[in-house]
């Protein structure tokens, strides 16, 4: 006698598996995307930090070798209050050469990096965010942290006067440079003059150690 055998299909999941282990997997995902974020956070700040930190070694060292500041003279913020202090911001074409003198990437004959060194190092991005930009259409510098922003860098050629810190309004003696940003948020402005910036809150002056502001949290 012949015997026909059967297929056997194997059972799918039924909806409310499904759903199951969707709810699975989307638990984990809230669960893990903070963390995810945490780390991408803690790394933007990381590297703002060094930036800022970079920016401030470059100017210093760039005063050392030539006694003056890494700025041209005729396009820089200088305090109503305070002409010795020069207030330059690192976006396109508006940092009065100071990316360009830092970067050796001046162009003319009167450069003020004579001695064409490299003072801060930066590899060109295809966007506005984590190092240098080259607008493709005007060629001007400009320098961006993580988030996109630009860094904000404060000067002063006296070190016995010293730098005021923009949050607080204090005189920060034996430094030249200080340099920050506005961070995640882009909350992380000053006060619009060191009056205002002495009278404010002690969360708005919450700094970050030594005198290098890479991100304000409020």
């Amino acid at each position: 006698m012949k015997m026909t055998l059967t297929s056997q299909f194997k059972k799918g999941f039924t909806l409310i598996e499904l759903l199951v282990v969707i709810a699975i997997l989307a638990t984990l995902a809230g669960i893990s995307y903070p963390v995810i974020m945490g780390q991408i956070n803690s790394a933007n700040e990381t590297a703002a930090r060094k930036t800022c930190l970079d920016i401030v070694q470059g100017v210093t060292q760039f005063h050392q070798d030539y006694g003056s500041l890494p700025y041209q003279t005729d396009m820089c913020e200088v305090g109503e209050d305070n002409n010795y202090q020069v207030a330059i911001s690192t976006t396109d074409g508006n940092d009065a050469g100071l990316v360009a003198i830092l970067t050796n990437r001046e162009e003319g004959d009167d450069r003020l990096n004579t001695n064409r060194q490299t003072y801060l190092r930066s590899d060109e991005q295809d966007k506005k965010a984590d190092g240098l930009y080259v607008d493709p259409n005007s060629g001007s510098l400009g320098l961006y942290d993580p988030w996109g922003n630009p860094y904000y860098i404060i000067m002063c050629d006296d070190e016995e006067i010293g730098t005021i810190d923009p949050f607080t309004g204090r005189k920060i003696r034996n430094k030249i440079c200080l340099v920050y940003s506005l961070g995640a948020d882009g909350a992380g402005k000053p006060s619009s003059t060191p009056a205002a910036a002495a009278e404010a809150s002690e969360e708005e002056t919450d700094a970050l150690e030594d005198n290098i502001y890479s991100w304000k949290k409020r």
